[in-house]
């Protein structure tokens, strides 16, 4: 973020207003502002002020046919000596919304002429705290996918995939949000048939921090590894990103992104390895309803080639009897980010679906919330711009198109963009604002 403050000055006179509704003075003269017009006190040559006559006129305003407020404010001092004169000018002043970097001497704001110097600032968004819960199971390098839908490429495991997809968020965003990285199971499962196959990190292996593309990328399984095993243990995987986030600046939005190509099991309260791994872990979809209604923290849930089908009963380390598709469903309504339609995650068959999922999701994900530094003197003059673009000030945020105060009765140390408006900071990155103020 930068700042940029403009000065106004009489040429003439080197006099600058450096605040709002302040005077400057100097040995010579000085310069005065009243309902926002300037008077300037004539001078001769040698300063006194005192020598020769002076005459001058008073300075009006008139209203060109434009409707163009315009001042005169020439005055002319002669001295007895005859050796100089000093005239001062003031240039016109138009009663429309102020451009970025405008160096108008007065500007508007709610139709109030506004006789004070512009104070500029370039803001960004605030960066999301986003975390990546990825699926590590023996399945994502069992099974392969067409992942480019060339007949004429060799398929790829799911988890070569998905560490391209990976890599292409982290790279592109890691400037705009702040990533972390938590993997069910942990690289330390093991494929046996009992709770070593379930075993994840008591905390993430790469927290949320910015900048984190490098950390993230050394830190989960390479593209080509082979050696990954274990089960499903979402909900645990679910329960350590949540336990992080929590932890972290409030200010900051937060969300968890889910990557699965199974069914839940290893059920932290299973009786035996039967129900461990045969049984669908039902407290998958509560604890990432909690993490949304208690902490506000929405779960995205994107599937790798999901079956839209009832799974057999078998003691094959998948839980039986359940359709996969629609517990998925289940998770992302409990989540708060559901898409519309019968299909309510995002359902991926091939890398470039996974790619463009994990797009829709980021664009979503990022913030739209701006923090004032610094937070203006006058709240109600505070104007906005979005690549010059005016960005009116409203009331509701869920029904119309501005922006609020993420605090209405203050402090005024933040905004949020709304709708389209939030569409349009996303893709430029940041807002113009603009602080004016009253000059009584």
């Amino acid at each position: 973020m930068h700042t940029n403050f403009h000065c106004k000055c009489l040429a003439a006179l080197a006099l600058c207003v450096a605040s709002c509704g302040g005077s400057g003075s100097a040995e010579t003269g000085d310069e005065t502002q009243t309902s926002g017009i300037d008077t300037a006190t004539n001078v001769t040559a040698d300063g006194t002020g005192t020598s020769g006559d002076e005459s001058g006129t008073t300075p009006t305003a008139t209203l060109d046919d434009t409707g163009t407020a315009t001042q005169d404010t020439s005055a002319d001092a002669t001295g007895t000596d005859g050796t100089s004169t000093t005239t001062a000018t003031t240039s016109d002043e138009s009663n429309t919304a102020p451009e970025s970097g405008s160096e108008d001497e007065a500007s508007t704001s709610g139709g109030k002429v506004v006789p004070c110097d512009v104070a500029e600032a370039t803001l960004e968004p605030v960066p999301p705290n986003v975390m990546l819960v990825l699926g590590k199971s023996g399945s994502m390098i069992l099974n392969t996918w067409d992942h480019d839908e060339n007949a004429g490429t060799a398929e790829v495991t799911r988890w070569y995939s998905l560490y391209e997809v990976v890599d292409f968020v982290v790279t592109t965003f890691d400037d705009q949000i702040n990533f972390g990285a938590n993997l069910f199971p942990s690289e330390g499962a093991t494929s046996t048939y009992n709770a070593n196959a379930c075993i994840v990190a008591n905390g993430p292996e790469i927290p949320a921090a910015p900048m984190n593309q490098n950390a993230i990328l050394n830190g989960i399984p390479a593209a080509a590894d082979t050696d990954l095993f274990g089960g499903t243990p979402a909900t645990e995987g679910i329960t350590v990103a949540r336990d992080h986030l929590v932890t972290l600046n409030a200010v900051n939005p937060r969300a968890i992104v889910f990557i699965t190509d199974g069914a839940a099991n290893c059920s932290s309260d299973a009786a035996d390895n039967f129900e461990r791994f045969e049984v669908y872990d039902d407290q998958l979809p509560i604890v990432v309803g909690d993490a949304w209604n208690d902490d506000g923290i929405p779960t995205y849930v994107v599937g790798i080639d999901i079956a839209n089908a009832v799974s057999p009963i078998a003691n094959d380390g998948n839980p039986d009897s359940t359709n996969t598709y629609d517990e998925l469903n289940t998770v992302a309504v409990a989540g708060g980010q559901p898409l519309a339609g019968a299909e309510q995650f995002y359902q991926t068959t091939n890398q470039t679906e996974l790619q463009d999922a994990m797009q829709q999701i980021i664009d979503q994900a990022l913030s739209c919330t701006v923090p004032l530094d610094p937070a203006p003197a006058f709240p109600d003059l505070l104007e906005v711009y979005i690549e010059d673009m005016f960005v009116p000030h409203v009331m509701d945020c869920a029904s119309e198109d501005g922006w609020v105060y993420t605090n209405p009765m203050g402090p005024y140390d933040a905004i949020e963009l709304c709708n389209a408006w939030c569409d349009a900071l996303k893709a430029s990155g940041s807002v113009t604002a603009e602080y004016y103020c009253d000059p009584g």
